[in-house]
């Protein structure tokens, strides 16, 4: 659209902006369903009724949502909210399931905790008990248990070990 000099519409511009005006009359009226049947079968005027569905249906939108209107409830009937509203609920059941997933994670996160600090203790009495009996096995504490045992009728032998060779039956 062209304007003139001083800032004016031209003739050519008025009438188109007119043009387009009955155009989103007879969209509006289409929507209200006082559209006639000539022109609901003509192609030109069979997506009015699409374009009348899209449009806000009458509601006004705001930019400026007031802390009055969210208090009072006033924004939950707004076109806005019931447009988003899948993806309203699809974000809720994400923070849900990322709050159960994080929770579950920390629980498991404790117990692995739990468990490493029971095996370490697990692991200190499993040398503590292999020191004491490496200690009761040695042969100088053998000696003195079965010297210091009234009962004892094991006696510790005088001569060295020897081997004996046998020969097996085999071998030979």
């Amino acid at each position: 659209m062209e304007k003139s000099k001083d800032g004016e519409m031209t003739e050519n511009e008025r009438q188109e902006v007119k043009v387009v005006e009955e155009n989103q009359e007879e969209t509006c009226e289409a929507a209200d369903g006082g559209m006639v049947e000539e022109e609901a079968s003509s192609p030109g005027t069979a997506l009015s009724p699409i374009k009348a569905f899209t449009q806000n249906e009458g509601v006004e939108e705001r930019p400026n949502v007031s802390l009055r209107e969210i208090l009072g409830g006033d924004i939950l009937t707004g076109g806005w909210l019931r447009r988003q509203m899948g993806l309203i609920v699809l974000c809720t059941f994400f923070a849900i399931v990322y709050i159960t997933n994080r929770y579950s994670s920390e629980q498991e996160i404790i117990e692995i905790e739990r468990l490493k600090t029971e095996l370490t203790e697990a692991k200190y009495r499993a040398l503590t008990r292999s020191s004491e009996l490496t200690v009761k096995t040695r042969q100088s504490q053998v000696e003195e248990n079965l010297r210091t045992t009234p009962d004892s009728v094991l006696e510790i032998p005088k001569e060295p070990p020897f081997l004996i060779n046998a020969q097996n039956e085999e071998e030979e």
